[in-house]
Parts: C-alpha cells; sequence; structure tokens
C-alpha cells in the first residue's frame, strides 16, 4: 500500500513539474516575440532571441513529456482562457475610455461654445457703446 501512495506522489510531482514547465514555456515563447519585433535592427539580439524561443519549445516538448497530453490540454485551454478574458477587457477598457474621451471633447466644445458666446456679447456691447 505504501508504494502506491509514492507511487501518487511522483506522478503528481511531475505532472506540477511539466504544468510549470508548459506555462514557462508559453510566457517566454510570447515575451520572446516582443524584442524581435520592436528592435528588428539588431542580429545578435535577434539570435539571441530566437535561441530562447527554441528553448521554450524544448520546455514544452519536455512538458508534455512530464505531465501528458491531458496536462498539454489544460494549461492550453487556461492559456486561451486568460487570453480572450484579456482581450475582453482591453477591448472593455479602450471603449470606456473613447467613450470618456468623447464625453470630455463635447464638454469642452460646449464650453468653448459658451466663451465665444459671450465675448461676442462682450464685444457686441463695447462696440454700441463706442457708437454712441
Amino acid at each position: 500500500m505504501e508504494q502506491q501512495t509514492d507511487t501518487k506522489q511522483q506522478v503528481t510531482k511531475k505532472f506540477i513539474i511539466g504544468m510549470v514547465l508548459m506555462v514557462s514555456s508559453l510566457v517566454i515563447g510570447k515575451l520572446v516575440i516582443i524584442p524581435l519585433i520592436m528592435l528588428p535592427g539588431s542580429n545578435g539580439l535577434k539570435m539571441s532571441m530566437l535561441i530562447i524561443y527554441i528553448t521554450s519549445w524544448i520546455m514544452m516538448l519536455m512538458g508534455i513529456g512530464l505531465a501528458g497530453w491531458e496536462g498539454y490540454r489544460l494549461v492550453t485551454h487556461k492559456y486561451r482562457e486568460y487570453k480572450q478574458k484579456t482581450i475582453h477587457q482591453v477591448k472593455h477598457h479602450s471603449k470606456r475610455a473613447a467613450e470618456t474621451a468623447v464625453m470630455h471633447t463635447r464638454n469642452a466644445a460646449n464650453l468653448t461654445k459658451d466663451v465665444a458666446q459671450k465675448t461676442r456679447q462682450a464685444t457686441q456691447k463695447g462696440v454700441d457703446t463706442f457708437k454712441k
């Protein structure tokens, strides 16, 4: 009986290590793309980022080997879920920011219109006073 408990703990440890490797691989893979796009001129940086990107794939394969395909499916499902949630939040907050900007622009336009009207009235009073 004690052997089954030990085996279960080893499988759990392997599963967790595999999951950590896969999540790390996904995160590193995404982070490496940013310098490749943002700094296209540096060849040394490109090569180092490419090596890190390849290493992230090796980490992914090791993680799949330790956690199995079920672990891979779980990690990719959670990753996609997180990505969709993040995209939704960005869209929502961008929409709110745009609506707020439109509201402030309308308020500024109305304020400017009011000031212009008051200025015209004051100018007209001054002209009328000067004509008399």
